[in-house]
């Protein structure tokens, strides 16, 4: 009697961790799922395997618990344990699909046939229920049922190998999985088979075949778990599951032997319950870990090699030294190929297998750490770059106001001024007032614009104009002045006194050498969002081969121009000089009218 209370506890300890197990990897296959939007055969042989488990894990405890088989709880456990029968040729006919597709003829007709299957199941369940008193186990359902499985099985195995034969199929199990799987399914339906043809066996004989046809999910499990294709998570499934039958096995021998745990019900809940404070003991969870990963995986220290990648980030500089950086490290750690295109990206044989949590959280982590340096060393290059050009653009302002200034008190220039002014005090006390209120004008603006990088197109061709004013009184009849703001609008935002030190070259190496002077034209042409301004002159024009575009060249003022549009504008802007049709010279300037 304490032998069959023992098997009896060990059995229904077995039935509860085959459905512990069903639950994780349930669990974690709904997870997958979910994220691809569709329900796995795998998730279907999961909840096949806890319903058969948990089913029979009740029907022994309550039969450890004395409570009678003709009890509702019993037949409820017993019903509930065989109602998995009814989700195992669905489960098939899954898992079939998931092999050769969905599209395909057989794949759809044999999903049908096996909806109708299980339909007929139901039907034979249900009148086995009520014929036997819904004592299943005493009726021929089981046998049945069983039959039902291993002809669906072949049927499937047959459709499998022809669409095999037919079309090349994309391998989703390692080599071994084959072998291994019909070797399982050998070992299973023999013990099943001599277990129901030949009751009369030994007792320890028997036990056993009973043993190992009943707890077929846990070595199924394991096995099927770890061989998926898409199962990233397999050296978690590796690590839990070991964790937990190692905790299991403990726990049942420190009941039995330790504890001389009386056998039957005591048993089962010393059993349970010393498992349950095994599975929280972190000194047997890092022992799995460290087995998982050392002996079975033979992976690196990630922590380490984590520790030295990130010191290996800290010293590179440059963008291609961060990007070498992460591709040694992601090769050298997880020994795959590697390379970057706006992405670190890998290339694993599917043989290898080696991407499962540890790995992938590797790999993760060095993309992460990698796009976040680049993003840091991208904005540091941008602040520098941003701070240089606000020194640079302060300077060169700087530099073209005071060069302003200095042109506009030039000794010469101001001599010349004052001396005509004195002379049409007397003469034309009105030309003269005029002149002294350009000049003043000139001075103002200079002096308004200090701290200013924009002024609009009409306050630039306005000061054009002071400017010109008074080289009119000077030259003359020699130097006629035109200005033209075009379709643009005035308010357009120019920089300040760019028109300057154009108009000074126009005029003193232009037009002054020119015996009977010539003409000046100042423009702007509205163009979309952008701004045109020229300065075009007749006059001696430019050496021959002297012609300049876009930047460098040409003497400081009109350097400085340049350099200037360059800080403000960067690529965005033009600067063209060049001869002028008919002789002289025109200079071009186009500027966005909105810049970064």
């Amino acid at each position: 009697m304490d032998h069959e209370l023992t098997t009896a506890a060990l059995d229904a300890i077995a039935f509860l961790t085959g459905a512990m197990l069903s639950a994780m990897l349930g669990h974690m296959q709904w997870r997958v799922d979910r994220a691809t939007r569709g329900v796995s055969g795998y998730l279907l042989l999961w909840a096949l395997g806890f319903i058969w488990t948990f089913g029979n894990f009740l029907r022994r405890a309550l039969q450890l618990a004395d409570v009678t088989a003709d009890s509702a709880a019993v037949k409820f456990a017993e019903s509930f344990a065989w109602s998995c029968t009814l989700l195992g040729p669905i489960v098939i006919s899954r898992l079939l699909q998931g092999a050769i597709g969905t599209s395909s003829r057989a794949s759809r007709a044999f999903f049908a046939f096996t909806v109708a299957v299980s339909l007929a199941n139901l039907a034979l369940m249900t009148r086995a229920n009520l014929a036997y008193a819904y004592r299943l186990e005493d009726s021929p359902y089981p046998t049945t049922s069983f039959v039902i499985a291993v002809a669906v099985w072949l049927m499937a195995i047959a459709i499998y190998l022809r669409q095999r034969r037919s079309a090349p199929l994309p391998r989703t199990m390692p080599r071994w999985f084959a072998p291994a799987a019909l070797s399982f399914a050998a070992i299973h339906t023999s013990t099943i088979l001599l277990s129901m043809r030949f009751p009369e066996l030994p007792d320890t004989l028997l036990t056993a075949a009973n043993l190992i046809g009943r707890h077929w999910t846990i070595p199924w499990s394991i096995l099927i778990a770890v061989s998926l294709a898409q199962a990233h998570y397999a050296d978690v499934i590796a690590k839990r599951s070991l964790w937990l039958l190692a905790s299991v096995t403990l726990a049942t021998l420190f009941s039995r032997y330790a504890l001389d745990a009386s056998p039957g019900l005591p048993l089962l809940a010393t059993a349970l319950v010393t498992s349950a404070l095994m599975l929280l003991t972190p000194a047997l969870v890092r022992a799995i870990e460290t087995l998982v990963d050392k002996a079975i995986l033979s992976r690196p220290d990630y922590a380490e090699a984590g520790r030295a990648r990130d010191e290996a980030f800290r010293r590179a500089t440059t963008a291609d030294q961060l990007i070498a950086t992460a591709i040694d490290s992601v090769r050298s750690t997880l020994r795959v190929e590697a390379r970057y295109s706006n992405l670190l990206e890998i290339t694993t044989p599917h043989e290898a297998r080696r991407l499962m949590q540890a790995e992938l959280a590797f790999l993760e982590s060095t993309r992460m750490q990698l796009a976040h340096r680049l993003d840091a060393l991208r904005f540091e290059d941008e602040q520098r770059a941003l701070q240089l050009r606000e020194e640079r653009l302060k300077r060169l302002l700087t530099e073209a106001e005071l060069k302003a200034l200095r042109t506009q008190v030039d000794p010469h220039f101001l001599f010349n001024t004052l001396n005509t002014i004195a002379d049409l005090i007397s003469s034309n006390p009105g030309q003269a007032e005029r002149m002294t209120v350009r000049l003043a004008e000139c001075f103002r603006y200079a002096l308004a614009k200090h701290s200013r990088n924009l002024s609009t197109l009409d306050e630039e061709l306005d000061f054009a104009g002071h400017y010109l004013g008074i080289e009119q009184v000077r030259f003359g009849d020699r130097l006629r002045v035109q200005l033209s703001r075009g379709d643009a609008l005035g308010s357009e935002p120019v920089p300040s006194l760019l028109l300057q030190p154009l108009l000074e070259n126009a005029v003193r190496h232009g037009l002054a050498p020119v015996r009977e002077g010539g003409s000046l034209r100042v423009s702007a042409q509205r163009e979309g969002e952008r701004l045109r301004l020229s300065v075009e002159d007749n006059g001696v024009g430019m050496p021959h081969g002297a012609e300049r575009s876009g930047v460098g060249g040409g003497g400081v003022g009109l350097r400085n121009v340049q350099e200037r549009l360059r800080t403000l504008y960067g690529h965005a802007a033009e600067f063209l000089i060049g001869t002028r049709a008919g002789g002289g010279t025109a200079v071009t300037i186009v500027i966005p009218l909105h810049a970064d």
